[in-house]
């Protein structure tokens, strides 16, 4: 369990704007004799905050859309085999948030290469539209708009889209700019992103090896990723699947208080068939596929927004730690 001094660590992670790295000269900032006591250095707060070892594109997918995508390079020994890579949805909120999970993850290098995907919209309204159609199933327009309203007219259905722009388009640019080990792929999503990172893993788990769902909205289109869920159960019942899923959940929000729970918008605190993440973690772990690992952590004091910072440090944690070698 991720301990509340943990999660106010992560808090102090700071939102900076994102912008390519450019070649700057070093200058010394050594006080002389000629210069002023104490104050703010004139023109010093024009100076742009970056991260380093980071850089962005624009990608035009195969069907006309456009993608930011953002990427940090690492800074350790390349691995013999290539570099891990974590892919994640949200980019433009979620990068610096996956920058230093990763980096926690050893004390002077970034031990993976980190892919976020975003939008190059500015507005975030029009961020909203689209995230909303990627990271979603198709919804039954009746239920959007009896149990879901704030949806009720935004597009959805576009998973399978976006998945194929991420497996088949953006995965083989980054495989020509850097060398990947192809056997240690990450996906991380929150929210959305969760519905989407599990909705990937059922329904193609080879896309990666490891998938990291916070906060999954399993309460989207009445919790039909049952169905999918389902069918995963009886594909590879008695099967190997060497595949990894950490499902994270804030502790307030999977038995959040009444006050809370009233606040919340009927389809977020509807009953499903589905069940919540813990449930969905205790049937795969039941399901008799081998090779395959699951985990279901709850994080202490966080709610659904909270839970990402640390759910990022925790799923860096599992999806770099080297697993332990398996003994006869």
């Amino acid at each position: 369990m991720v301990t509340k001094s943990a999660i106010l660590l992560l808090a102090l992670i700071p939102f900076v704007e994102l912008r390519p790295v450019s070649a700057q000269t070093s200058e010394s900032h050594a006080p002389t004799s000629a210069q002023s006591t104490g104050g703010v250095i004139a023109e010093s707060e024009s100076t742009p905050v970056v991260l380093t070892n980071t850089f962005q594109f624009d990608m035009r997918s195969r069907q006309g859309l456009v993608y930011r995508i953002f990427v940090a390079t690492p800074t350790g020994e390349q691995p013999e085999n290539g570099w891990p890579v974590v892919y994640h949805t949200d980019g433009n909120t979620s990068f610096p948030v996956l920058i230093a999970a990763v980096e926690g993850q050893s004390r002077n290098d970034r031990p993976a290469i980190v892919v976020g995907i975003g939008y190059p919209e500015t507005s975030a309204a029009a961020r909203r539209q689209r995230r909303t159609f990627d990271l979603t199933t198709l919804a039954d327009p009746q239920w959007l708009k009896n149990k879901a309203r704030p949806f009720a007219d935004l597009k959805t259905g576009g998973c399978d889209q976006f998945r194929s722009f991420l497996v088949h388009e953006l995965k083989p640019e980054i495989e020509q700019r850097f060398p990947i080990n192809k056997d240690r792929q990450t996906l991380f999503g929150h929210s959305f992103g969760g519905l989407f990172t599990l909705h990937t893993f059922l329904t193609h788990p080879d896309c990666f090896q490891t998938y990291i769902a916070s906060s999954p909205s399993l309460w989207w289109n009445a919790g039909s990723l049952i169905e999918q869920e389902r069918k995963f159960r009886e594909r590879f019942a008695d099967q190997e699947l060497k595949v990894r899923l950490l499902l994270t959940v804030g502790e307030e929000e999977h038995s959040p208080p009444d006050k809370r729970d009233r606040q919340k918008p009927p389809a977020f605190r509807m009953t499903t068939e589905l069940g919540n993440a813990q449930q969905v973690s205790e049937r795969l772990q039941e399901a008799g596929v081998q090779g395959m690992q699951v985990e279901f952590r709850e994080l202490l004091d966080a709610h659904h927004g909270s839970a990402e910072l640390p759910a990022a440090a925790l799923g860096m944690k599992f999806a770099l730690s080297v697993p332990p070698a398996v003994t006869d």
